[in-house]
């Protein structure tokens, strides 16, 4: 995927570098000047949009928040891509036996698959954003697209929840000139997040909890999931086992962990 959308970004750079170089070259009625120049501006140009849309902390198109304030010790946890029937059930099972408010980004498609989940972490008190419909990368969408992306997955949350979400991450964190300002129209606010420990590779357990006390610090966003992608039958088997160990770890470290609604609140306001 990444790859698709660096060769159809660096395919426009080079089309309009050539098309630069020959309208210069007919204005300025000098037939052997140099087409490098255009090429270098184009390709510069090309690299800082790419940026702008891989890179999920990058303001190019719009802020994202993805850390809390560094002087106090909270950690928000999220998990994408669910809901799963199995291991979302499990961990939701897991956060109420250790009293733990968190977050999860549910893509329409599995929302549709499994509703009672996303109604009962609600109705347990987590937050509950917007994914997307189906995990589908919105850098080379339009408007409409982003809009459908968003807005068809928050009807889905709010039928289910009663409540209409207010936290939109992107698949992988990727966006284009038109994300930000859609979620805003649609009542969400676009978030990304500070720490990923690569679950969805499966490297087991205990390195999945070891990453995450590792890094982990002081508003930490920690991205985990509970499902990946649109696939039916996911297995998320892995973080359900690492999350006991997770909780433990983070407070026996002094951290109190709260939703990520929460997390902005205590970021924004000022200190009494």
């Amino acid at each position: 995927m990444i790859w698709r959308v660096i060769g159809v970004v660096s395919a426009a750079a080079l089309v309009l570098a050539e098309l630069s170089a020959r309208l210069a070259r007919m204005v300025a009625e000098v037939p052997g000047a140099p087409s490098w120049p255009w090429y270098a501006v184009w390709i510069a140009a090309a690299t800082v949009v790419l940026v702008g849309m891989l890179e999920r902390r990058a303001p190019l198109f719009g802020r994202v928040f993805w850390r809390g304030a560094a002087d106090r010790r909270l950690v928000a946890i999220t998990f994408d891509d669910g809901p799963s029937a199995a291991y979302t059930s499990a961990i939701l099972d897991i956060l109420r036996e250790h009293e733990v408010k968190a977050t999860f980004f549910v893509l329409g498609v599995n929302a549709q698959r499994h509703p009672e989940l996303v109604t009962r972490a609600a109705r347990e008190g987590h937050d509950v954003g917007n994914h997307g419909f189906d995990h589908r990368v919105l850098p080379l969408g339009g408007p409409r697209f982003v809009r459908d992306q968003i807005a068809r997955t928050s009807d889905i949350i709010e039928r289910l929840t009663g409540t209409r979400p207010t936290l939109f991450r992107a698949s992988h964190g990727w966006r284009n000139p038109w994300v930000n300002g859609v979620a805003r129209q649609q009542g969400c606010r676009v978030v990304g997040w500070t720490l990923g420990v690569w679950d969805t590779d499966r490297p087991g357990a205990g390195v999945i909890a070891g990453r995450t006390l590792i890094g982990a610090r002081n508003g930490c966003v920690l991205l985990l999931h509970d499902g990946r992608g649109i696939e039916p039958a996911p297995d998320a088997s892995q973080v359900v086992h690492a999350l006991p160990s997770i909780i433990a770890g983070l407070r026996e470290r002094g951290y109190e962990l709260v939703t990520l609604s929460s997390l902005i609140r205590q970021t924004e306001q000022p200190l009494s």
